[in-house]
Formats: C-alpha cells, sequence, structure tokens
C-alpha cells in the first residue's frame, strides 16, 4: 500500500495545530515533515507518523504543559513506545499510558502504564499525572483523516 502524504495546510486541519505551531515545530527539530525537513523552496509534506507526533504535541499544549515538557514528553514516548507513531496499530496493543512529573528537577519525566492508585499516590506526593491514551489519540486522528477525505 502506497503511504499517503499531507501538506502543511491539511496537517494543520487533520491535527488542529496552526500552520504557524507547524513551522515553529519544524524550525525547532521537534516534529519534521517526512517529505522536505527544511520547508525550503517547496511545500512539506507529513506522513501519518508524522501526523500522530503533531497530535501528541497538540494534546499535551491543550492539557496546559509548557512547550519544553512536551516535547520531553514527545520524546519518551518515541523511545519508550515507539508503535504509538504507527499508522497500523492493532486495538490490543493500544495502552493507556500516564506521564510521571519528577520529584526533582534534575529527574526526567517518567512513562509508566496507566494505575488509578499509582496515580492517587503521585498527585498525593506533589507530583502532576498525566494520563495519555493512546487509542483516544489514535481514534482522534483516524476521525479527522475521514472528514479531511468526505
Amino acid at each position: 500500500m502506497e503511504e499517503k502524504f499531507y501538506t502543511s495546510t491539511q496537517a494543520s486541519e487533520i491535527t488542529n495545530c496552526s500552520r504557524r505551531q507547524l513551522q515553529h515545530w519544524r524550525d525547532r527539530g521537534v516534529v519534521l515533515p517526512t517529505v522536505n525537513t527544511t520547508g525550503k523552496g517547496r511545500n512539506v509534506y507529513y506522513s501519518v507518523n508524522d501526523l500522530l507526533e503533531l497530535a501528541v504535541m497538540e494534546y499535551l499544549l491543550s492539557i496546559g504543559l509548557n512547550f519544553e515538557i512536551c516535547q520531553e514528553a514527545l520524546n519518551i514516548l518515541r523511545e519508550k513506545e515507539p508503535w504509538l507513531f504507527e499508522e497500523f496499530v492493532p486495538q490490543e496493543k493500544m495502552k493507556r499510558l500516564m506521564l510521571l512529573s519528577a520529584r526533582s528537577q534534575e529527574q526526567p519525566l517518567k512513562l509508566v502504564d496507566f494505575d488509578k492508585q499509582a496515580a492517587l499516590e503521585a498527585i498525593c506526593q506533589g507530583q502532576a499525572v498525566i494520563p495519555f491514551w493512546s487509542d483516544v489519540l489514535h481514534q482522534r486522528l483516524k476521525k479527522n483523516l475521514k472528514s479531511l477525505s468526505s
């Protein structure tokens, strides 16, 4: 099956990110489009995998996290759960995860499977808990892709 690519305008519509955000993230090396990563000369094109990365950044920013924490969280997800950024993920592989803030500034965010009791304990200890439902992210992106093609 041939991979489909999306322009910056389409990627913006699909992920609810502004074109300016996409450009800023591209300039900072956070999310690079698959085709023409520099964005110079002609249009850039994003793959579905790239759209998933954009959707993660949009979600994290929408819940009030600052840019640096969002970027750190995206990098952790890329490293620990690379399957998340694949177009076709079986439902049984989907996970409900949570990012836990560090107890000190020197420690990075921690990514673990979602556990209600562990989340409550972390909150009681003053840690931030960021829920991350991979199934919801994929469903939202599929819905937006479908509405774009209609």
